[in-house]
């Protein structure tokens, strides 16, 4: 699958970027001026210039190809820019759930994070009750992000189902689809979690213009202390363009020794894919590709535990968790410092402005 990085006349242009993406359509980005064909397949097993590519034992992943053959340029014809290009489009790690590539499943391990299949009723129904403006902005120093919150009461099932534009009382037989999508989307993350008693809130987002957002967690440090272990995040695209989120390791989880500058990691969610993280999970988004601000689905979930600390005289919960979402940019233990000084982006990040990113 291809798609034209830009229409200018430098060296850059001459090549273009190929997306593995599990032969879907996708309108917004088939509006564009360059052209994206969802049926061809590439698979670098049978390429001979190895050198182009710096992961191998995946199909899923972003690269540049030259426009006449469609394929990999040789590496030893790439300007420096073009290198350059290279390596940042071949770390975006594509995180697929049917592909065996260790890298995926190692980042997976090492974040304990979970992929979940949706299915696509689901999806449609969410999409379509998406407000065509999203109500706010998220408040950290781009404001490129906007989010709508749904209340504490709304499932998924009730989103789509408060929706006038999904008019599912006139259609049955969608309705029943979209109800076995949900149960068994809930169900897998039941399965995911090891845990039967679960709640959520979820979030639209939808990105305006790529402004990278920076490191952070989702909610301030005295829950993540407290609740952090019954606090788990979620995201997944709402379009066939995907979702991008940036991850980081903090080496002070094992340590509290300060490890230095640690670089993030650029994860591409498909479409029909849900990303798992613990709630501690360090991140940002901020990527937009496609006319559509890559729409996605922000889940906020909670293990229910009516046995643990924090419950009044009445046995119910002090504090309820999922009303507590605050995205915070400093330090844990020096709020003075802001995450994104130890916490920097991607190398070559800045070389997909422009050129792989809209701006």
């Amino acid at each position: 699958m291809v798609a034209i990085i830009n229409n200018n006349n430098n060296s850059a242009a001459n090549n273009i970027v190929i997306i593995k993406n599990k032969d879907v359509r996708s309108e917004s980005i088939d509006s564009f001026s360059s052209t994206i064909d969802v049926h061809a397949t590439f698979d670098k097993t049978k390429q001979t210039d190895a050198d182009v590519y710096d992961s191998p034992s995946t199909p899923y992943q972003f690269g540049l190809v030259n426009k006449g053959t469609h394929a990999p340029p040789q590496f030893d014809n790439l300007t420096e820019k073009e290198q350059l290009l290279r390596k940042a489009l071949s770390s975006i790690l594509v995180l697929d759930s049917t592909t065996s590539c260790p890298t995926v499943h190692t980042l997976l391990d090492s974040y304990n994070g979970h992929l979940v299949d949706i299915g696509t009723n689901l999806l449609e129904g969410l999409r379509n009750a998406a407000p065509s403006q999203l109500a706010a902005r998220v408040g950290d120093y781009n404001e490129n992000l906007f989010y709508e919150m749904r209340e504490m009461d709304q499932d998924i099932g009730s989103i789509i189902r408060g929706s006038e534009t999904a008019a599912l009382g006139d259609d049955s037989i969608l309705d029943s689809l979209i109800q076995q999508d949900i149960e068994s989307f809930e169900c897998s993350i039941r399965q995911s979690l090891q845990h039967t008693d679960l709640s959520y809130r979820g979030s639209f987002m939808q990105t305006e213009q790529t402004m990278y957002q920076p490191a952070h967690v989702d909610y301030d440090y005295p829950i993540l202390q407290s609740y952090g272990k019954r606090l788990f995040l979620a995201f997944f695209p709402l379009t066939e363009e995907g979702a991008f989120l940036q991850l980081w390791q903090d080496p002070m989880k094992k340590s509290h020794e300060d490890r230095g500058v640690v670089e993030g990691t650029v994860v591409y969610i498909p479409y029909g894919s849900m990303f798992l993280v613990p709630s501690d999970t360090i991140h940002g988004g901020g990527f937009k590709r496609g006319h559509g601000g890559n729409l996605r689905f922000h889940l906020y979930i909670a293990m229910e535990d009516n046995d643990v600390k924090g419950l009044d005289e009445r046995g119910e919960k002090e504090i309820t968790l999922l009303d507590h979402p605050m995205n915070k940019y400093t330090e844990k233990h020096d709020r003075r410092r802001e995450l994104c000084e130890r916490f920097v982006d991607a190398k070559g990040l800045e070389s997909l402005l422009g050129n792989f990113f809209d701006v």
